[in-house]
């Protein structure tokens, strides 16, 4: 075979293909993967990746981050919150609409959005926008704009992102149907939510446990049950977004049949417990919270089974002081977890490693699904010919544990600070070029590409 045809290939490794996990060597060109070959049988290239005892995997899809950027710097931006993916073996990010300024929900704030993403981010990226509560004739126009989704709140979800009352939400599903437009849903119910922390707030409570409280499970699965009758009665295609519980798996999964339904979940639903809240307090606080140690083993049991579609980082970051407000009230402390670049060595490690896991699942649920989601597939979320060369490099057998200093999101707090991991990235490429080496990151900001 003429190897100069290749910019890049890749030797030696263990490549996850849509058929299974093979040995093989990847030549690339112009971007895309360009042949797939039997070790040694595509010799050499412009540049040579030695991936002897590591797995290649496509690079991670991760459909739901927050990463604040335009309007709030201080929290994320998308030179540093596509940094952090890059090191976390993700070629795409799918940023949520809200927790910048202003929030997407026009197409005049998602060119705003893509303005900021086109000079920052490293890594490809697409945008959601947002379904509030006075914009559903905004939809198609943003849709048409570059929006790839839409995202709703059942429960407050600040000022700037007035959550979709069941009317709205409703006339919001009529519309994605007539328009094939996908709605993301947080699904927790505002009414008792809202009451539980106004009585817990009276009473002088402000605690972890007074906020599980407030956000107990039956919060999330009165919500999860309003929008599966909505999904039946539309026809819309509706996605929950980061399921807590294994109840809400199993209401999505019965609904399949009359309802066109997807559900995520996210890495600390799958590690963290309530016990974990209590010691690590603000780091770990966000909603849905996380639940019981017998939650946990119902969701992996669902996630080994094939029942959950997606899991996502939902990264979404802020400040050390927004974490830890001089009043020490948990209703103070901001809600949401950083996790982009941990997401998958915390999956290889606690899937796995851990739990027997195959290679094949994981990639299902981090790269091809994701992609599928969102419409990206075949171009990302597979490594197949024709596929852009998105790429993540990863030694299984490598054993580390994160320090601070090797978070490259703006805020250097994690919950998963000091835990040891099995798994680690070695290379992560974006269309054929090396973004993230291992150690630093090697792409200019502005070079990601917006993907519709």
């Amino acid at each position: 075979m003429n190897t100069s045809l290749f910019s890049c290939t890749i030797t030696n490794g263990l490549v996850a293909t849509p058929s299974g996990v093979v040995e093989a060597d990847i030549g690339i060109a112009d971007g895309k993967i360009a042949a797939l070959a039997a070790r040694g049988m595509l010799g050499g290239g412009e540049r040579v990746l030695d991936a002897a005892g590591k797995l290649v995997l496509p690079a991670v899809v991760d459909a739901h981050v927050h990463f604040n950027d335009p309007g709030l710097p201080e929290r994320e931006d998308m030179a540093t919150g596509t940094a952090a993916a890059a090191a976390g073996g993700v070629g795409t990010v799918v940023d949520m609409p809200l927790s910048g300024a202003p929030a997407v929900t026009s197409v005049e704030t998602l060119e705003l959005k893509k303005r900021a993403a086109a000079e920052r981010a490293v890594v490809d990226y697409a945008l959601w926008g947002g379904l509030v509560d006075d914009n559903v004739s905004e939809l198609r126009a943003m849709r048409d704009a570059g929006a790839i989704a839409f995202k709703a709140f059942t429960c407050f979800a600040g000022n700037d992102f007035p959550y979709a009352r069941p009317e709205v939400l409703y006339r919001g599903l009529i519309e994605a149907k007539r328009s094939d437009l996908l709605v993301g849903v947080h699904c927790e119910d505002e009414g008792l939510t809202s009451s539980l922390e106004r009585r817990a707030r009276e009473e002088g409570r402000s605690g972890a446990r007074d906020f599980l409280d407030a956000h107990a499970p039956v919060t999330e699965l009165l919500a999860v049950d309003a929008l599966l009758e909505m999904a039946r009665s539309t026809g819309a295609r509706v996605h929950i977004c980061h399921a807590t519980l294994p109840e809400v798996i199993d209401r999505a999964s019965r609904a399949r049949g009359e309802a066109r339904v997807t559900v995520e979940t996210c890495p600390h639903y799958l590690i963290f417990s309530d016990a974990d809240l209590d010691r690590l307090k603000g780091v770990l606080k966000c909603t849905p919270p996380v639940r019981s140690r017998e939650s946990i083993e119902g969701l992996w049991e669902r996630v080994l089974n094939g029942s959950v579609d997606v899991i996502s980082s939902d990264h979404s970051p802020s400040t050390a002081a927004q974490k830890n407000p001089a009043s020490g009230s948990f209703w103070d402390m901001w809600g949401g977890v950083q996790g982009v670049q941990t997401m998958l060595p915390a999956l290889f490690t606690h899937g796995v490693k851990r739990r027997g896991m195959s290679v094949e699942a994981l990639v299902r649920l981090v790269c091809e699904n994701p992609a599928r989601l969102m419409g990206l597939y075949p171009r990302k979320g597979a490594v197949r010919i024709g596929s852009d060369a998105d790429l993540t490099i990863l030694d299984p057998d490598a054993r580390w544990t994160l320090a601070p200093e090797m978070l490259l999101h703006k805020n250097k707090h994690s919950p998963y600070i000091g835990m040891e991991f099995e798994g680690r990235v070695t290379a992560t490429l974006v269309r054929g070029a090396v973004v993230f080496d291992g150690e630093k990151i090697t792409a200019s900001p502005g070079t990601g590409r917006l993907l519709s």
